[in-house]
Order: structure tokens, then C-alpha cells, then sequence
């Protein structure tokens, strides 16, 4: 063989080890969720869920850094390629269909349609939405937004919570979809008190996942479940509830088959 051709061999094979290297590269995936995934004052990564992923990351030996970033974005990338880790997410029947595999539960919460204290809205079924002909604010890609856009009502979907509690409070969106446990804290970031908003509509006690993609190899995805089942064995979970009660000034409580959730 002559010395070009082995060159030409050569970069060829270090070529093709880069790509199929990044190709199968891990990554791990959050976005803005408080109080389970989201950016504290100092822009670091941090949360409920966050704390269970950097243990396990602790757990599996690895190194790989959490990206933060917009859900629509993260989705599609998990959507589209292997081994992407994406949390936290609500385990949906067209999350199941999409090949998605789940890790948890690890949060639990109440799912609740808010309105502003000052408006007289009350409703008890996605009905009496419809009659009054309410707009319902949500984050694109959210399994709340397409529950209730399958059910026929009109969706005003946004990329922030931020935008959300702004539409909320100015009457663009009568209503806006959250959860008991993460509405009272992006009303805190948004310096906005809770006497402001009352519970219109309690309409879904609902779990949410660590969710690793599609194409992701069996023996990868059995790694994390492994390391996940090994650490409910010890006091992690324990302590982490006792920690975030203190920072958020709640009640949480973790069990098995719920996670972490709200008492």
C-alpha cells in the first residue's frame, strides 16, 4: 500500500471515529421548570430534578455537562436524536408512542388552571371553558398546552413563564396552566404575590419523568435505571425533600410511586 493511500486511510478512519462519536455522544437536556429545573441568580443550573440527575451523573461516572435551553428546542432535539437525557417531563401517551423511555416518577403535582384574584371566574369542566370562551395561556411543547387544545378550547402558547404571568396579568389570557408546585415560585421570580391569583381549576394530578430518547441503546437506559432504583435505597431522596422544603418553604415529601410532591 502506497504512503498516500495510507494517509488517505488514515484521516478517513479518524474522520469517521469524529462523527460517530458525536453522533452517539450523550447529552443531558433541561429548560426553565422552577422549582425542579431552572437558572438561580447566578445563572447555575439548578432544582429538584437537577439535584437527581447530578447524583446519578455521580452514580454512572459521568462528566457530561447539563445544557439549559427553550423546552420546544430540547424537545426536538431529543425528538430527533439518541441518547439525549431530557427533564422534567410529564409521561404522556404520544411520549410513550415517540419511543421515549422513563426514569422516575420523580415529581408529582397538581396541574391548575389560574386566573387573576380580581376576575369572577369560575369553572369545574373544560366545558364551561368553552361556553365562556376563556384563553387558556401554556409553553409551547407542553403536554398542558395540547390537553386542552385537543379538548377544543383556545390555547395561547409562549416560549417563558415569564410572558405567561405578563399576558395573565394585563387580560390577554384569561387563564393560565401550571402546577401547585411550580406557579407560586415563578410568581416569586416574577415579584408578583400569590394574593394576586386564586385556583380556578384543579384538572390533573399528574407525575413527570427523567426521559431518555428513542434510539438510545437498551444498555444505556438500563444503566440509568439501575443507578436511579439503587440510590431510592438510600437516604438521598430523604434529604433532598427535607432540603428543597427548607428553600421553597413547603411541605415536599418523597415516596416511590409519586416522587417528590407537595403535602
Amino acid at each position: 500500500m502506497n504512503i498516500k493511500k495510507q494517509v488517505f486511510l488514515y484521516l478517513f478512519s479518524i474522520l469517521f471515529s469524529t462523527i460517530y462519536l458525536n453522533a452517539n455522544e450523550l447529552r443531558i437536556i433541561t429548560n426553565e421548570e422552577p422549582p425542579t429545573n431552572y437558572l438561580d441568580e447566578n445563572q447555575k443550573i439548578v432544582g429538584i430534578t437537577v439535584d437527581v440527575v447530578k447524583k446519578l451523573k455521580e452514580e454512572l461516572k459521568l462528566d457530561t455537562k447539563i445544557e439549559f435551553m427553550p423546552w420546544t428546542k430540547a424537545y426536538n432535539i431529543a425528538l430527533e436524536k439518541p441518547n439525549i437525557v431530557i427533564f422534567t417531563a410529564g409521561k404522556t401517551f404520544e411520549r410513550i408512542k415517540e419511543g421515549f423511555h422513563f426514569i422516575g416518577p420523580i415529581v408529582t403535582k397538581k396541574h391548575i388552571l389560574f386566573s387573576k384574584a380580581t376576575k369572577n371566574i369560575e369553572v369545574s369542566t373544560a366545558l364551561d371553558i368553552k361556553k365562556q370562551e376563556l384563553k387558556i395561556g401554556a409553553m409551547k411543547n407542553d403536554w398542558r398546552s395540547k390537553y386542552f387544545k385537543d379538548k377544543g378550547l383556545i390555547v395561547s402558547d409562549v416560549l417563558n413563564h415569564q410572558e405567561n404571568v405578563n399576558k395573565l396579568m394585563i387580560g390577554k389570557i384569561d387563564l393560565l396552566t401550571s402546577s401547585s408546585l411550580e406557579f407560586p415560585f415563578i410568581m416569586q421570580k416574577a415579584n408578583i404575590s400569590m394574593d394576586k391569583i386564586k385556583d380556578s381549576y384543579v384538572f390533573k394530578e399528574f407525575d413527570s419523568y427523567i426521559m431518555i430518547s428513542k434510539e438510545t441503546s437498551r444498555k444505556d437506559v438500563k444503566k440509568w435505571k439501575l443507578a436511579f432504583k439503587k440510590l431510592q435505597k438510600t437516604d438521598f431522596f430523604k434529604n433532598t425533600a427535607k432540603k428543597w422544603s427548607e428553600i421553597l418553604d413547603i411541605n415536599l415529601e418523597y415516596s416511590k410511586d409519586k416522587g417528590f410532591y407537595k403535602q
